[in-house]
């Protein structure tokens, strides 16, 4: 075949499509679930320092979700920002950059003496964390076979509760023995895998393809086990398709356009509801069983690191079942679920009913957040995938902004029911959109699913 011409992502995307899973693949896997792992441990363990925080700076509530949103502000900013610099500059550059961001401010919110600095620091932080999820996403995609995409894809997601529930492991060892700063030193250790990335990880060979950097396309490619002789098969099944089925390369211009309107309606408003409903359970939940339960702060951690044990679990169900229910399925059915439990939250009275209603709601939300995470980026064309991925992941950030300050301000007036009221009300919406506008992924070649409708 022709090294430059013949080098379409039509041609890419059949050539990985024969590639098993092997050595190379899996380390990429692996570098970038660690980096999901570590992004929600560094998001969330301001919460489980919130309670000391909020007595060493004598702070409201309304002042405690300004805290919270602080960092989903600067992930909203940050997904967008970061999004175009993965298209313009490649995903391992910003992957790198982003890791080492999040790590670094982290351990810089650790020292704040003040709410001002303590909030900036955390903007800081939400910059990096935003940008690394929808780019690591995307960077695996890329690189992974049709047949077993959902499950690697997966593998990522399934690290983010991993993260959490070591975030509340840490929060209990750490914060009532030696207090919250130890526990943002902690949160500064990620930076290594900055320099993991930069030495380790290939660049996406769909992103150089497309930068006409071809030769550096198929060494990466090689990486992972592509030969020439299957390079040479795939160049002959595009060259064997009907000239209509072989379409230019989209732009950023066309999300905006009717082609594109159905997924980018469902995956932005589906991401800002589930983010309003998740992020105010998570940041919220220890200072609820605090405060608004009163029960002790050991035992809150306690309940928090159960309630983030299951969600594990939830990721893990839907893992296993990815492949074979699909993605639709699994975000329609969890957040369904999710929002039925968010309603049975108004009824809790007592700390077990608290618990397991937490326990199921937590469970069925992260079931459908890793298949919701698996989803974005397959139904974005490759050269606006970062950033049709990282915005509609970047509004999710937005709605995790607006509530805990819309909780806060609801918490301060004693309005507990109408904080769940809202987070069932935003992940019925999430599982209503999927079952109207998505379409099923599973199984099928990247190329296939992001063309327009």
């Amino acid at each position: 075949m022709n090294r430059a011409q013949d080098l379409t992502a039509d041609v890419i995307g059949r050539a990985i499509d024969k590639v098993t899973l092997n050595k190379a693949l899996m380390f990429v896997i692996a570098v970038a679930a660690a980096g999901f792992f570590f992004d929600s441990f560094d998001i969330v363990i301001v919460s489980y320092g919130m309670p000391l925080i909020k007595a060493e700076f004598n702070l409201d509530p309304k002042q405690l979700g300004l805290i919270g949103s602080a960092a989903l502000a600067g992930m909203g900013l940050g997904s967008w920002f970061w999004g175009w610099v993965a298209d313009r500059w490649g995903r391992r550059v910003v992957f790198a950059a982003t890791v080492l961001m999040f790590s670094v401010c982290t351990g810089i919110a650790g020292l704040s003496m003040s709410l001002g600095f303590l909030v900036g620091a955390r903007f800081l932080t939400g910059l990096g964390l935003g940008g690394m999820v929808p780019i690591d996403q995307a960077l695996v995609a890329e690189f992974a076979p049709a047949r077993i995409r959902g499950r690697i894809s997966a593998t990522l997601p399934l690290c983010w509760p991993i993260g959490i529930f070591a975030a509340a492991g840490a929060g209990l060892a750490i914060v009532p023995n030696f207090g919250w700063r130890w526990l943002f030193a902690l949160g500064a250790l990620p930076a290594i895998l900055a320099f993991v990335i930069r030495r380790g990880v290939p660049e996406s060979p769909r992103w150089l393809a497309d930068q006409r950097r071809h030769d550096e396309a198929r060494a990466s490619m090689a990486y992972i086990g592509v030969t020439d002789g299957m390079l040479t098969q795939a160049a002959a099944e595009v060259a064997a398709l009907p000239v209509h089925q072989r379409e230019r390369e989209a732009t950023f211009g066309d999300l905006f356009t009717a082609q594109y309107a159905r997924r980018v309606v469902h995956t932005w408003m589906m991401w800002f509801c589930s983010g309003f409903a998740s992020y105010a359970f998570s940041v919220w939940l220890p200072t609820i069983f605090a405060t608004y339960y009163h029960i002790n702060l050991t035992r809150s951690l306690t309940y928090t690191f159960i309630v983030a044990g299951t969600s594990i679990v939830g990721r893990v169900f839907s893992f296993s079942l990815i492949d074979i229910l699909g993605r639709k399925a699994l975000i329609v059915i969890g957040y369904g679920v999710a929002g039925a439990a968010a309603l049975m939250l108004t009824q809790a009275a007592t700390e077990t009913a608290l618990l397991v209603t937490a326990m199921v709601y937590a469970g069925f939300a992260d079931a459908a957040s890793l298949a919701m995470t698996v989803y974005t980026p397959e139904v974005y064309p490759v050269r606006i995938r970062g950033k049709g991925a990282a915005i509609a992941m970047g509004w999710g950030r937005f709605g995790g902004m607006v509530s805990p300050i819309v909780a806060g301000f609801l918490l301060s007036a004693d309005n507990l029911i109408w904080v769940w009221g809202l987070m069932a009300a935003f992940q019925f919406t999430s599982s209503g959109l999927t079952l109207v506008l998505a379409h099923e992924t599973s199984g099928r070649n990247l190329e296939a699913v992001a063309k327009p409708a």
